[in-house]
């Protein structure tokens, strides 16, 4: 068997051999010892730099944490190159204003990305186990097998790393071009890792937009234990006056994303990772250093979304 037909090979089989709770990795792959939690996107409050506000703020939109970006600048709470000295007394603050930090967003693709090893170290000394990482894209010039392929040893390296700081890296998942988004291509390469060093972010938004027709459920449930992390926001399609079909973000339970569906599958896979929430409607949500909707409407909104979804899963068992 050649490597191309190998692949192809694989690809088709892999969804159905981690969807089976026979699989090596899914007996157990579940992170230990980890409270559910809903937490807000820390990206809708950078218009906050002080971070006993930031606490105060998740408090007042009611949710129990908060993924603390660390990103250059106005982009995140936390600078790369300075997360050795600044990111401890912002966990300490958020804790000592009754808030947990489940997890940090930093700009980590693989094990050679910029500051990738003090992230990791500073993140776990601080009782911090889960962090975004990604996300990669699809480029015409070359086979997708081939690309992927390319990807096999980053994916090994990561894992090693994350497997010595005792971390969980959670590939976030986005519409279009990007690899993870079908889940099965990205599948190929983790079914070789544990789950606790390696899985999906995924992104339910992004998935019901690229199959809104139930692929997204059968992309959850083949993904399974490799499921680290679930980030929630909904959207409707509205056409514009150029005729195209565009995404709209909506409060949560106003659009396409079936919550009490989305729920019962989480609990289905046993699913004991963060959960957090990204309300991105409409634009002024948040995201930037200033505000550009009035505060009051910015809170509200974040304490719907929080309330709508808490239900879903407190319905489903999963908090």
């Amino acid at each position: 068997m050649n490597r191309r037909t190998f692949l192809h090979s694989t690809l088709a089989l892999t969804g159905a051999a981690l969807a089976d709770s026979g699989s090596a990795h899914s007996q157990s792959a579940q992170p230990v010892a980890f409270t559910p939690r809903l937490d807000l996107y820390g990206r809708h409050l950078l218009w906050l730099r002080d971070p006993a506000e930031v606490a105060a703020a998740v408090r007042e939109a009611g949710y129990d944490g908060i993924d603390i970006n660390i990103r250059p600048g106005a982009q995140g709470h936390v600078a790369p190159e300075r997360v050795r000295e600044d990111l401890p007394p912002f966990v300490k603050a958020m804790r000592a204003g009754g808030v947990e930090v489940s997890a940090i967003t930093p700009p980590i693709q693989d094990a050679d990305s910029p500051h990738a090893e003090a992230i990791l170290a500073t993140a776990s000394s601080l009782g911090i186990r889960h962090y975004w990482w990604g996300t990669w894209r699809y480029t015409a010039d070359r086979p997708v097998a081939e690309q992927l392929e390319a990807l096999r040893p980053r994916v090994a390296r990561l894992a090693a790393l994350n497997a010595r700081h005792g971390m969980t890296a959670m590939y976030h998942t986005y519409a279009g071009n990007a690899v993870g988004t079908p889940i099965w291509d990205l599948l190929s390469l983790l079914k070789d890792h544990d789950p606790r060093h390696v899985g999906f972010h995924f992104d339910v938004g992004h998935m019901v937009r690229e199959g809104a027709n139930g692929l997204w459920a059968l992309n959850l449930r083949a993904a399974g234990a490799y499921v680290t992390g679930v980030s929630f926001k909904d959207f409707v399609w509205r056409q514009g006056p150029d005729g195209r079909w565009r995404t709209e973000w909506c409060p949560l339970g106003e659009g396409l994303v079936r919550l009490d569906e989305c729920a019962a599958l989480l609990k289905a896979i046993g699913f004991r990772g963060p959960i957090e929430n990204q309300p991105e409607y409409p634009a002024g949500m948040g995201g930037q250093a200033t505000l550009t909707l009035p505060r009051e409407q910015v809170m509200a909104a974040f304490r719907k979304d929080q309330q709508v979804l808490r239900a879903a899963l407190v319905r489903a068992g999963v908090l």
